[in-house]
């Protein structure tokens, strides 16, 4: 069995963190989730993950939220509200919330590949 591809999500709203598991976990994808980055990143999963997803609410610091997300060498998908103040890093793909759809999937898809073994995810 070939190892699943990690995705780490970092989502301060519980609700909300819960349905980005479950959308990511049906695709196949291993989900390590936490509410703060500052947990995430002593975690060490940041290390072990072939992407994150980063609420912008879940960075302590929103001045120096480009530096913050800098710490996470793999391509990140930050979450925001509105397109007023956001970092313009090279690695960081930007989606406003509401999700709507499989938005969010396809973007991690684009960026990591399809994951290795197929969760629920039904044929076309």
């Amino acid at each position: 069995m070939q190892p699943q591809q990690g995705v780490l999500v970092v989502v301060p709203d519980p609700e909300l963190r819960r349905s980005v598991e479950f959308a990511l976990e049906a695709e196949g994808f291993h989900v390590d989730s936490y509410a703060l980055l500052t947990a995430a990143l002593r975690s060490g999963g940041v290390e072990h993950c072939a992407c994150a997803i980063v609420d912008e609410n879940a960075v302590s610091e929103r001045s120096g939220i480009g530096n913050r997300l800098e710490l996470i060498p793999q391509p990140v998908i930050l979450l925001v509200d509105t397109l007023r103040s956001v970092p313009q890093t090279p690695h960081v793909t930007i989606l406003t919330k509401p999700l709507l759809g499989r938005g969010l999937v396809d973007t991690v898809v684009a960026l990591v590949g399809e994951p290795p073994t197929p969760g629920l995810r039904s044929s076309p």
